[in-house]
């Protein structure tokens, strides 16, 4: 058994790991790098291996860094199925949907940049700055409708005609389509085969809903090999999430390898206890002398809690 890691290696987004077997390939996550547009949209195109040799993904929970580029693996000949726990897969319907909307929104709103910084290139006059005013505005005019959206019919066309290079959305609302089909969700606690020699059982991670702890045992050359892929861990004594793992079965108690994120393994977190009068006091301050609040937070699951 062989495990390559291709993501989240000295980084928090990207996840993505590789178990190879003398019958097996499994993919565990398979996340979208996240970051600085250039540099997240150059490591999101690279695929390491050709997606059809890979037998089947087990996805450790929901959030685009784990799952985001699994519609690009389908867009790509892979033809496995994606296994996790059953709430998983549910918001990912909604997740990846919205992942590919958004692939979309930005390769045409680079498309509308480049054709009108063209078309500025070549119509823009020398001098005068109401007429390169009235050619600034004739231009989105053109390549925008009255409702002031892209006019991405018109966009392409322009594409097409002047033989410019126009960017390619990563994957699209029908890759994540066809990406979801693949979709299997399975309860906690259950074991079931992810390959020809390959079982998975899946454990409360405690970070968002669906999150999962995963059990992967392999067997290879008479013996049995057996990987823990935590995933993402969440904290104790959280609303609405059950605690991550304590207990595992009997028979699941001894590993061989342990894949563990670290995103937070070098700070110590006041309890949840402490920090609700921290939020009470700072809105309860806020609202009194009339302001708002913000609060950043990940759409799913932080913003739940």
């Amino acid at each position: 058994m062989k495990i390559t890691f291709y993501g989240a290696v000295r980084e928090v987004t990207g996840s993505m790991h590789l178990i190879s077997t003398g019958t097996d390939r499994i993919l565990l996550d398979c996340g979208m790098f996240q970051g600085r547009r250039k540099e997240a949209a150059e490591k999101n195109r690279l695929l390491p291996f050709d997606p059809q040799t890979i037998t089947n993904i087990v996805l450790s929970h929901a959030h685009i860094d784990h799952s985001g580029r699994i519609p690009f693996l389908t867009k790509n000949n892979f033809n496995g199925q994606t296994f996790c726990v059953r709430a998983t897969a549910d918001a990912c319907e909604y997740l990846l949907m919205d992942s590919a909307h958004i692939q979309e929104s930005d390769a045409d709103y680079l498309n509308y940049k480049m054709v009108r910084n063209f078309l500025s290139s070549k119509t823009m006059p020398d001098s005068g700055n109401k007429k390169i005013s009235n050619t600034s505005k004739n231009i989105k005019k053109l390549l925008k409708t009255q409702g002031h959206k892209l006019n991405t019919e018109k966009i392409n066309e322009l594409i097409g005609e002047h033989r410019l290079e126009g960017v390619q959305s990563l994957y699209t609302s029908e890759d994540a389509e066809a990406a979801l089909d693949s979709f299997k969700g399975y309860p906690y606690r259950h074991p079931f085969v992810i390959g020809e020699n390959a079982t998975c059982t899946f454990y409360e991670a405690g970070h968002i809903l669906g999150s999962a702890v995963s059990l992967i045992k392999v067997r290879e050359d008479n013996r049995t090999l057996t990987v823990c892929y935590t995933g993402d861990l969440g904290r104790f004594d959280k609303p609405i999430i059950k605690n991550p793992v304590l207990n595992f079965e009997e028979t699941d108690r001894e590993g061989d390898l342990m894949i563990m994120e670290s995103t937070y393994g070098d700070r110590l977190h006041a309890p949840v206890k402490d920090l609700k009068p921290q939020l009470k006091k700072v809105l309860t301050e806020t609202f009194d002398r009339g302001g708002t609040v913000i609060i950043p937070s990940f759409a799913f699951g932080r913003t739940q809690e």
